[in-house]
């Protein structure tokens, strides 16, 4: 272990941190150059950049962490002092834990960097892989590499003196609290597991010693520790209590309903859960290992249409009727029930863990969703009956288990459902509320998403939903309908800020559980204002409703509360600001501006711009020019996706390294004017109504008088891409376009198996973004009409298109059907294909080429610059 004192660790940190020590300086210096005149800005200049990330604030709101990424790599985690300017840099880190208002710790690499936040000193121990701080503040746990691949179990005093050490210990696992540590020790024939109270003395307990079976699965909740002791793959379940000293073992020879073709599963991706009194332990049952051989890659494919699953899914992902299944062990009454099985292999708890839920979500495969439809089964955990609760439910739809396992929420058909357990009754608890709870903007052919559930108040009283703009409180029987907030009227969006800090250990996906919001105490909200976009956060309560605390016409997120009191860190940015993080206590003030070199550099503005379509007015977002001059026209560059109105706010860095190679401040800081338009997307008829949209979000632009309307370029990737393929044989208004990753053919498109779940990608046309609303056989014509590769014929516009050549989330043969159709049609098209390449491009030299080579395209044909080489038939 390596002390320095403060001024040593500057001078020498000065050296190691080189390049991200130079930003450090830029980030807490804001006084830099000042009285240098604006230059423009160059690609040289990029590298200054950094993205910006608040990590951490100390328990008084003493101390902030914030995380820098820079193009250089050397990310470098930092923390500041909110009082002062002391502050410290970490490079390599990312992320860390701060020690209530004495310490700070971050592991760059494999070392731990311990910084005391007191006395200044600076202490870095090598070869440490995890590391926490005990719940009292008190101890310092670490584990350490061994020479033999192994790790020790260290713990520290507040002196750095070892109170503890414990070698070849493979696993651990922190008390929520972290006012204990369970641990295992692998070492030949000679496994244990134990565990350590941290208090004001260490109390060691062993569990069990001496066994040949290695530990795994630890879980520690309340006064129960469970776990799982693998002996000659025959994994066996533990529970143990910590009151009672009592070591429990569920022995399958015993139970006489234990499958006789399944063991205990030791998957190590699969949590043990604990109910609430520590007595149901929940775990997962596997097949034997004849039922799970892989599919032979050798063997003859079979693609039976009549298969719930493609065979192309069962062999990537297996089947679902052979996934591990649900079990439950209540240790008092030494019971075991087997909750899922083959027929029905998913499921949930409830939030008492008295129930659960249970699906099969192929149930009514082959279908033509992304998510199917199901039925829906109660499991009563004591009586063990099954009964059938909701019928055909749409798998695109939402369930929430209520907190105290009272009831089960649920959407459906445009309003929400009370599902009441004990008295098997269904409450449509919205129907006489006069507003959606629903998104009305979507226009999409699928019934519309919820706005979202804040969660459950205490005892399962009432639920608080969310509408467009507000809260709203609803009991179970729907007798009380109460709206908490008054955003509507001011169009002003207001949701819970969960200020709770996250778990150590991310919860089983069949734990429901969520700690109950308690209406008598405050919350904090975010409030955004949907026709500005300024944002902030505020207080709520019973009596006084809600108390503004920040409201900036800028982006405000990424909130944090210190755990002893209300002091709030968060960010905050606009186009023309950095990402600035701030502190809230009585008033705002600044930590740190990131990025301070831009007030060196000329840049540009973001303002909305309004337009009209078919008599609703839409918005869009218009991006000048860093150095604006009125009187000149410009050349532009429309973006086209969906809705890109909520990034109005949004700050982006300057970078050569995009992956779909395209990016504003690039393009503002070289003289373009830069569109973002919202679209109102039509079913069957995406073509069309994009081209309206965008044509009169160009035409509002060109009527301002500083655009030059020969030099209007179009630009998409994705299903962007697509209404830019799409866009130009509807209007030859662009002067040219770029698309990437493309979808053109429809047809084509429709018969693939996608790779994120290896399913029949009808569902993109029939209920996605493609939004022709039916199959290829119900209305062929529209698939016709809006697959751009049949509409060629009508291309005048000058086509750069890019994709990956591993791309198959949008097959690369749409990009090169349209390619082959353009050429033979004698159109102007360059298409780039970069192998080893996906959807989005990760590799960073073919990000820089792409980056560039969209910039040069954009460059001849809407600057009259010379045109590069590529750009030329036969250049190679």
């Amino acid at each position: 272990m390596q002390i320095i004192k403060k001024n040593r660790y500057w001078r020498s940190q000065r050296f190691v941190i080189g390049f991200a020590g130079f930003m450090f300086w830029l980030v807490t210096c804001p006084s830099w150059g000042q009285g240098n005149q604006k230059r423009p800005l160059t690609k040289d200049d990029y590298a200054l950049w950094g993205k910006f990330v608040a990590r951490k604030i100390s328990n008084e709101g003493n101390w902030a962490s914030y995380l820098v990424w820079y193009e250089s790599k050397k990310d470098t985690l930092f923390v500041k002092n909110t009082k002062n300017k002391t502050a410290y840099p970490f490079p390599y880190a990312k992320d860390g834990i701060f020690n209530g208002e004495s310490h700070f710790g971050c592991i760059a690499r494999d070392t731990l960097l311990l910084q005391n936040l007191t006395t200044g000193t600076f202490t870095k121990t090598a070869g440490v892989t995890d590391f926490a701080f005990s719940g009292n503040e008190k101890y310092l746990l670490l584990l350490k590499k061994q020479a033999n691949q192994k790790q020790s179990l260290v713990v520290q005093d507040r002196d750095g003196k070892a109170v503890v050490e414990i070698p070849n210990v493979s696993k651990w696992r922190l008390e929520p609290n972290r006012n204990g540590l369970l641990y295992c020790v692998d070492s030949a024939d000679q496994n244990a597991i134990g565990f350590l109270k941290l208090g004001l003395k260490i109390k060691k307990n062993t569990i069990i010693s001496g066994s040949n079976g290695a530990f795994q699965n630890l879980n520690w909740k309340g006064n129960t520790i469970v776990f799982i002791q693998n002996l000659s793959d025959d994994p066996q379940l533990f529970s143990y209590s910590i009151d009672t000293k009592k070591l429990n073992h569920f022995d399958a020879n015993t139970q006489p309903s234990f499958p006789a073709d399944m063991k205990i599963s030791d998957a190590i991706g699969n949590t043990l859960t604990v109910s609430d009194d520590g007595d149901r332990i929940f775990f997962w049952l596997k097949e034997n290992q004849d039922r799970l051989r892989p599919i032979d890659p050798a063997t003859v494919q079979v693609w039976n249409a009549a298969d719930k699953l493609v065979f192309a899914h069962k062999k990537n992902f297996g089947q679902y009727t052979l996934m591990d299944k649900m079990a439950v062990w209540s240790v008092k009454s030494n019971r075991f029930i087997q909750i899922s099985d083959r027929e029905i292999p998913k499921g949930f708890l409830s939030g008492d863990y008295k129930h659960a839920f249970i699906y099969d979500p192929i149930a009514y495969e082959p279908q033509n969703s992304f998510d199917g439809e199901y039925d829906l089964y109660l499991v009563d955990l004591t009586t063990v009956i099954r009964k059938r609760i909701l019928e055909k439910y749409s798998g695109d739809n939402s369930t929430v288990p209520s907190s105290d396992g009272k009831f089960l929420l649920y959407a459906k058909e445009g309003n929400w459902w009370m599902y009441d357990i004990e008295k098997d009754t269904h409450t449509n608890i919205t129907k006489t509320i006069p507003v959606s709870f629903f998104r009305q903007d979507q226009d999409m052919p699928i019934q519309p998403a919820p706005y979202g559930v804040a969660g459950w108040t205490e005892k399962d009283k009432s639920v608080i939903l969310y509408d467009q703009y507000d809260l709203w409180q609803i009991t179970a029987d729907a007798t009380i309908k109460k709206r908490l907030t008054n955003g509507r009227e001011i169009q002003r969006t207001y949701r819970i800020k969960d200020l709770i800090p996250e778990s150590l250990y991310q919860s089983d996906e069949i734990d429901t559980k969520k700690p109950p919001l308690q209406l008598n105490n405050e919350f904090v909200l975010s409030a955004i204002d949907q026709n500005s976009r300024a944002s902030g956060f505020c207080k709520w309560n019973l009596k006084n409703g809600v108390t503004s605390m920040v409201w900036e016409q800028k982006k405000v997120n990424q909130i944090i509360k210190a755990s002893n009191n209300d002091r709030y860190l968060y960010v905050e940015q606009s186009y023309e600001v950095a990402p600035r993080l701030m502190l809230y206590d009585t008033a705002p003030q600044e930590i740190v501006q990131s990025n301070p070199q831009q007030s060196h550099f000329y840049w540009g503005k973001a303002e909305p711009i309004r337009y009209n379509v078919n008599g609703k007015e839409l918005s869009g977002i218009l991006y000048y020019p860093a150095e604006y001059q009125s009187g000149v026209k410009y050349p532009m560059i429309v973006h086209v996706y969906q809705r890109q109105f909520q990034h109005l706010n949004d700050y982006e860095n300057p970078s050569s390294y995009v992956g779909d190679g395209f990016n504003i401040t690039n393009f503002t800081t070289q003289g373009y004017f830069v569109l973002y338009p919202d679209l109102v997307l039509e079913t069957a008829n995406v073509g069309k109504s994009a081209t309206v949209c965008v044509l009169s979000a160009v035409d509002a632009v060109i009527a301002k008088g500083f655009v030059d309307p020969q030099k209007v370029g179009l630009i998409g990737h994705s299903f962007g891409g697509y209404e830019t393929d799409l866009i130009i044989t509807q209007t030859d208004r662009f002067a040219t376009a770029v698309a990437g990753a493309a979808w053109t053919d429809l047809t084509s498109a429709y018969l693939y198996v996608g790779t994120t779940f290896y399913r029949p990608d009808f569902y993109r046309a029939e209920h996605d973004q493609l939004r022709i609303g039916k199959s290829l056989f119900e209305d062929r014509e529209s698939y016709l009409k809006n697959s751009p590769v049949l509409q060629a014929p009508n291309v005048k516009t000058p086509l750069l298109g890019w994709t990956g050549e591993e791309d198959r989330h949008i097959h690369y043969l749409q990009s090169m059907e349209f390619y082959m159709a353009l050429r033979r049609l004698n159109k102007t098209h360059t298409l780039l294909v970069y192998p080893e390449e996906e959807h989005t491009l990760w590799k960073r030299k073919n990000q820089k080429d792409l980056t560039s080579k969209v910039e040069q395209w954009f460059n001849y044909y809407l600057k009259n610059d010379q045109p590069q080489s590529w750009m030329k038939s036969e250049f190679y």
